[in-house]
């Protein structure tokens, strides 16, 4: 181990494999399936470390579990955002032929200038439309994000004992 350096937990060598190892070897984790409450057990000769590595161990579970069960949601949003700005980009577009037009063409009173102006205000409101429903879908993914993310309560935080313990 050199401080610093980052470890490849694809490729161990064989000091790194063996220290993790005795490690995992002191760490428990067991889920009661009725009440889905983790239970996490680190077992050590130093008390501190014990409780350190639980608290460490804890906090990590927590972060993958909920990385977990959120991704799909998560990457909907961002693929959501992206539409969205698109689709803002359009609008502003639609609406600035839209206006550009009918500046042009004020005191004409033309049928071809009229449907003209109708065709582009149409264009105008459905990219108003899309803007909105995709904007809306956003909100909607967003929600979604926060429904799938999991809630943590610490029945009983880590802690350094006083005699000799688990």
């Amino acid at each position: 181990y050199t401080p610093g350096k980052k470890i490849d937990p694809f490729q161990l060598s064989k000091d790194q494999y063996d220290l993790m190892l005795g490690i995992s070897g002191n760490i428990s984790c067991s889920v009661d399936k009725k009440t889905n409450v983790i239970t996490i057990t680190v077992t050590d000769q130093d008390p501190y470390i014990a409780a350190c590595m639980a608290d460490t161990v804890t906090s990590r579970l927590q972060r993958l579990i909920t990385d977990y069960r959120t991704k799909k949601s998560r990457e909907d949003v961002e693929y959501l955002k992206g539409i969205q700005a698109e689709s803002l980009v359009k609008y502003k577009n639609a609406q600035g032929n839209y206006s550009a037009y009918v500046e042009s063409h004020r005191n004409s009173s033309l049928e071809s200038i009229n449907q003209m102006q109708e065709k582009l205000m149409s264009d105008m409101d459905m990219a108003q439309n899309i803007y909105t429903t995709v904007s809306e879908q956003l909100e909607l993914a967003k929600a979604k994000v926060q429904e799938k993310t999991p809630a943590f309560t610490t029945i009983q935080s880590a802690s350094v004992p006083v005699k000799h313990s688990n």
